[in-house]
């Protein structure tokens, strides 16, 4: 999952904290402790400021806040097996920042993934694109420490991470279809529409890959669960995309279809607009 670096320390903030010390897995127990790690992780290269800290750490810090905060990086330290009290945990006024080498942090990994998918769709190459989203995609193993945070950083960034997972989620598929793997889409979508049954996307994608597959009887049975559960959720009726998508199974236009999985890809390409290179130290802007 990670590359070797010069810091025995690896981490993952994609869902769940996880850090790996030395080679064994070591579980951080206070709440505290775990969000101010995961704030400076969040913000890995930034400085974080103590008043940052204790914004994401209580919503009505108590009055020697500062002095905890104090406290609870020096634990840290000791955990993270930072010695030099700096190597890893740096103090820079006015607060604190996180020292990272190479790629010691699951976030890190996952924008490499986007840049790699977003290169192999410009080129062609759908099925490499497909396992790029998808090797992204897996990294994202749920909500930001499991929920348990309320400060505008890490809210911020949880919000940036579920519209992430998402989009691997959407650019899989399309990059499935692009590439022929129909059923593959078909099983990878099944799953998805499961844990996101309001994404009219995710509908309109698996009514291409049941057409592209003939199976247009089945297609068109999507359609048909697509508008009962947005009827009954939201109380709307489908968007346009996917009432064209039923007007292409209908008349059986195979050539539509491809087309408009051409169109969509097209879109969403220029949309992502990925820096060339990455960052030493990518991090969530909040």
């Amino acid at each position: 999952m990670f590359s070797e670096g010069s810091s025995s320390v690896h981490y993952a903030i994609l869902g769940p904290l996880r850090l790996v010390v030395n080679g064994e897995p070591r579980t951080i127990r206070s709440r505290n402790l775990s969000i101010i790690l995961t704030t400076l992780l969040v913000k890995a290269g930034s400085i974080v400021t103590v008043d940052d800290l204790i914004g994401e750490v209580w919503a009505q810090p108590p009055a020697r806040a500062r002095d905890a905060i104090y406290v609870h990086i020096s634990k840290l330290r000791q955990q993270l097996g930072d010695k030099s009290q700096g190597e890893v945990i740096w103090s820079q006024f006015p607060g604190y920042l996180m020292n990272l080498h190479g790629e010691q942090l699951d976030l890190q990994l996952f924008h490499r993934h986007r840049i790699d998918g977003h290169r192999d769709m410009v080129n062609g190459d759908y099925r490499s694109a497909a396992r790029d989203w998808k090797s992204g995609l897996s990294l994202c193993r749920g909500t930001l420490l499991g929920g348990a945070y309320s400060g505008p950083i890490l809210g911020g960034f949880d919000s940036w991470l579920q519209q992430s997972r998402a989009d691997c989620i959407e650019l899989t598929a399309w990059s499935q279809l692009s590439a022929g793997l129909c059923h593959e889409a078909i099983d990878f979508l099944s799953l998805h529409l499961m844990q996101h049954p309001l994404n009219e996307i995710l509908y309109q994608q698996l009514m291409l890959a049941f057409f592209l597959s003939r199976h247009r009887a089945q297609s068109l049975r999507v359609f048909h669960r697509a508008c009962r559960t947005l009827a009954d959720e939201l109380g709307i009726n489908p968007g346009g995309d996917l009432r064209m998508t039923q007007d292409i199974v209908l008349a059986d236009d195979i050539a539509r279809a491809k087309r408009a999985i051409t169109t969509a890809v097209a879109s969403r390409v220029s949309d992502l607009q990925p820096p060339a290179e990455l960052p030493r130290h990518p991090h969530f802007v909040g």
